[in-house]
C-alpha cells in the first residue's frame, strides 16, 4: 500500500510539474526528471547534488518550488530534520501561494515529530488535514495527527493545546479526541462536558459538529435503534472453531465501535453447524426478518456459493469474509468477498515474479486438486501471455509421501535446458527436433564415459540454473517435506509459493533449506506492531486465550464494514449496504487490508519473502 500511494504522489506530483516544464527550458525538466528517477530508486545522495544544484544554479526557474520540495523531502529521508525543516519554513515565506503550499505544511509536521517536537507536529498536521485543497492529504494528516493524539500526548497537554488553539477546525479535533477518551473510559459526565465545548466553537466544521452531537446523544441514551447485522457462521461443526474466532474477533471489533458512534450496531449471530442445508435454512430465516440489513459469512467457498444462488432472490448482501472461490462474485451481484479471490493471489504472484523479478523460465509441482490446479493454470496463463515460458509441469497426490521421482524430472529439464542453452548459443537456428537428437546423443556418450570411469555421479550434487522460477503450491502439512527436497536436488530457482506456505513456525525449522522463498498471501501480521499487541492483550484479557488468524481475521473484517459505514454518512438499509461497502475508502487491518472497490471482492494481495528466518512483506 505505501508503494501504491507514492506512486501515486509522483504521478500527481510530475503532472503538476509538467505545467511548469511547459515555461521552462527542456536541459531544466530533463534535470528535473532525472532527479525524480534517482530519488525513486532510492539513490539519495545522487537526488540531493541534483535538486540542490537546481535549487541554487536557477533560482528564477519555472520548477523551483518542485526543486524545492524535493531536496527537503530528501533531507528528511536522509534524517536531516533541522534542514529540512529550515528549508520547508524558507519555502513558505518566498512562496507562500504555492501549490506546494500543502505538501511543505505536512512535510513540516513529519520533521517536527522526528525531532520529538509533538505538539508542533498536532498543530502542524491538524492545519492540513482542516485547509489542504487535496482530500488525500487531508485524511494523511488526520490519521497522523489521531495516532499523535493516541500515542505521544497526555490529556493535560491535549486540554491545554486545545485552549490555545485559534483554528476552530484544529480545537474541535482535539476536543473531540478528548471527548472519546473520555467516554471509553467511562467518564460520561466528563465527555458531556467536553462535547458541549465542541458544539459551542464558533466557525467550526461540521463533522465534528455531527460527530459531538451524535457521541451526545449515545451519552444522554436517546439512539434511535440499533442497526442488525446477521452472522452466519459456522459456530459448531467441523470448522466450528473458526466461526467462533471469528465471531469473538468481532465482537472485539463492535465492542470498540459502539463506545464512540451512532447507531449502534448489534450483532445476531447463527450457526448453521458446518451444514450447508442448515445454512440455506438460515438464511431464508435471517431474509424474512426486515430488522437485518446484511449477512456477514459464510466462511466456506460451497456454502457461500450456495448462499449466493439466494442472495438476489431474497434481495439480501452477503459480506463473505473467507471465500475465496473467483466464481462467487460472478453467481450474485450482492455478493461481496472481502478475502482475496483464488485467481488475483495467482495472477498478482505472477505478474510480481515477471515484471518486479524479470524472471522468463518457469517450472512447476503442486498437488493434485481443484485449488492448486486453477491457482497453476491462471499462473501459467499470465506468463504465457507475457512471453514467458513453463518448462515442466509435475503433479502429486496429495497423500503422497515420496516426491522424489517429481523433483528428479525436474532436474532432468533443468540439465537439457542447460545442454540446449549451449548448443543454440552456438547456432540458433537448430530445431526442436534437432536439439533433441543431439541432446539423447550427448546422454549416451556422457553414461558411456561414466561407466568407462567406473564413476557414479549423484545428480543432486550438480547445480541447475536453467529454470528462473520453480512455482512451489502446497498443502502447510508438506511444508518440511518439500523444503528439503527442494535444498536437496539442487535446484537454484526462485522459489514461489501460495499462502499455506505462510507458517512462521514451520518456515523457521527449515530456513536453511528454502531461504528467499516468496509466496503470497491475503495478509500479514507485525507481531511488534502496538496494534497488534493492543488487541492481543485485550482478547487474551477477554477470552482467556491468544488470537489466531481467524480472530484476527474477524476483527479486521468487521472494523473495514464498521468504517465504511461510519464514514458513508447514509442511513444504512439492506437495499445500500452493498454499496456502501464497495464505496468505502482503503483500510489497513492489523492482519489483512481491504481495496474492494466495485469488483466486489478485496485486492490486498500482499507478496512475502522469507529471508534470514524472518517474513518480510514485499508490497
Amino acid at each position: 500500500m505505501r508503494f501504491k500511494q507514492a506512486l501515486i504522489f509522483f504521478i500527481l506530483f510530475l503532472f503538476t510539474a509538467v505545467a511548469f516544464s511547459q515555461q521552462a527550458t527542456k536541459r531544466e525538466w530533463a534535470i528535473f526528471q532525472k532527479g525524480v528517477k534517482e530519488y525513486r530508486k532510492g539513490n539519495l545522495k545522487a537526488a540531493e547534488n541534483i535538486f540542490y544544484t537546481l535549487v541554487t544554479k536557477l533560482p528564477e526557474s519555472r520548477l523551483t518550488t518542485a526543486n524545492t520540495l524535493m531536496l527537503a523531502k530528501i533531507y528528511y529521508r536522509e534524517k536531516q530534520y533541522e534542514k529540512s525543516l529550515q528549508l520547508c519554513n524558507q519555502f513558505l515565506k518566498k512562496y507562500p501561494d504555492s501549490d506546494y503550499s500543502d505538501d511543505i505544511q505536512f512535510l513540516i509536521g513529519k520533521n517536527y515529530y522526528r525531532l520529538n517536537r509533538y505538539q508542533s507536529a498536532l498543530s502542524t498536521w491538524l492545519f492540513v488535514a482542516g485547509s489542504a485543497k487535496d482530500d488525500r492529504l487531508q485524511k494523511k494528516a488526520m490519521k497522523l495527527a489521531r495516532d499523535l493524539m493516541r500515542f505521544r500526548l497526555d490529556e493535560a497537554t491535549l486540554r491545554e493545546m486545545a485552549s490555545d488553539q485559534k483554528s476552530p477546525f484544529a480545537r474541535q479535533a482535539i476536543l473531540y479526541h478528548l471527548a472519546e477518551n473520555d467516554y471509553q473510559n467511562g467518564n460520561s459526565g466528563k465527555a458531556l462536558m467536553t462535547i458541549k465545548q465542541i458544539l459551542n466553537v464558533k466557525g467550526g466544521h461540521k463533522s465534528f459538529y455531527e460527530k459531538a452531537s451524535h457521541l451526545q446523544q449515545v451519552l444522554e441514551n436517546k439512539t434511535s435503534g440499533k442497526m442488525r447485522i446477521a452472522f452466519l457462521l459456522p459456530l459448531s461443526g467441523d470448522n466450528g472453531d473458526i466461526g467462533q474466532a471469528m465471531l469473538r474477533g468481532a465482537k472485539m471489533a463492535l465492542s470498540e465501535f459502539n463506545h464512540t458512534t451512532d447507531p449502534m450496531v448489534e450483532i445476531v449471530p447463527y450457526d448453521y453447524q458446518t451444514q450447508l442445508t442448515t445454512a440455506l435454512q438460515q438464511f431464508k430465516e435471517i431474509a424474512s426478518d426486515p430488522s437485518i440489513s446484511a449477512i456477514f459469512g459464510p466462511v466456506e467457498n460451497d456454502i457461500t456459493a450456495a448462499c449466493a444462488t439466494l442472495a438476489d432472490y431474497e434481495k439480501m448482501p452477503v459480506i463473505s469474509p473467507t471465500a475465496s472461490d473467483e466464481n462467487i462474485r460472478r453467481l450474485s451481484e450482492n455478493v461481496v468477498q472481502l478475502n482475496i479471490p483464488l485467481d488475483v493471489l495467482s495472477i498478482k504472484l505472477a505478474s510480481y515474479a515477471a515484471d518486479s523479478l524479470g524472471l522468463h523460465r518457469y517450472a512447476s509441482l503442486a498437488p493434485i486438486d481443484n485449488y492448486f490446479i486453477r491457482f497453476q493454470k491462471y499462473f501459467k496463463e499470465y506468463q504465457q501471455k507475457h512471453g514467458n515460458t513453463f518448462a515442466a509441469e509435475q503433479w502429486y497426490y496429495p497423500e503422497e509421501q515420496d516426491i522424489t521421482k517429481h523433483f528428479k524430472a525436474l532436474k532432468r529439464v533443468g540439465i537439457k535446458l542447460a545442454f540446449q542453452d549451449s548448443v543454440l548459443q552456438i547456432d540458433s537456428t537448430l530445431s526442436q527436433s534437432s536439439l533433441d537428437s543431439l541432446y539423447r546423443i550427448y546422454h549416451q556418450e556422457q553414461v558411456k564415459r561414466l561407466e568407462e570411469m567406473h564413476t557414479k555421479v549423484d545428480s543432486a550434487d550438480i547445480p541447475v540454473t536453467t529454470l528462473d522460477g520453480l512455482l512451489l503450491t502446497i498443502y502447510q502439512s508438506d511444508i518440511t517435506m518439500m523444503a528439503s527436497q527442494y535444498a536437496y536436488w539442487n535446484l537454484q530457482s526462485t522459489l514461489l509459493g501460495n499462502s499455506d506456505w505462510y507458517d512462521e513456525e514451520q518456515l523457521k525449522k527449515n530456513r536453511k533449506y528454502i531461504n528467499g522463498l516468496i509466496f503470497v498471501s491475503d495478509g500479514y501480521l507485525n507481531k511488534e506492531s502496538w496494534d497488534y499487541r493492543k488487541f492481543r492483550n485485550q482478547y487474551r484479557m477477554t477470552y482467556k486465550s491468544t488470537p489466531d488468524k481467524f480472530a484476527l481475521i474477524g476483527y479486521d473484517s468487521f472494523r473495514f464494514l464498521l468504517a465504511a459505514i461510519s464514514e458513508s454518512g447514509r442511513t444504512v438499509t439492506r437495499e445500500n449496504f452493498r454499496d456502501i461497502v464497495m464505496e468505502a475508502p482503503d483500510f489497513n487491518g492489523i492482519y489483512r487490508n481491504f481495496i474492494i472497490g466495485k469488483k466486489r471482492y478485496n485486492n490486498a494481495v500482499r507478496i512475502l519473502k522469507f529471508t534470514y528466518g524472518q517474513i518480510l512483506p514485499l508490497n
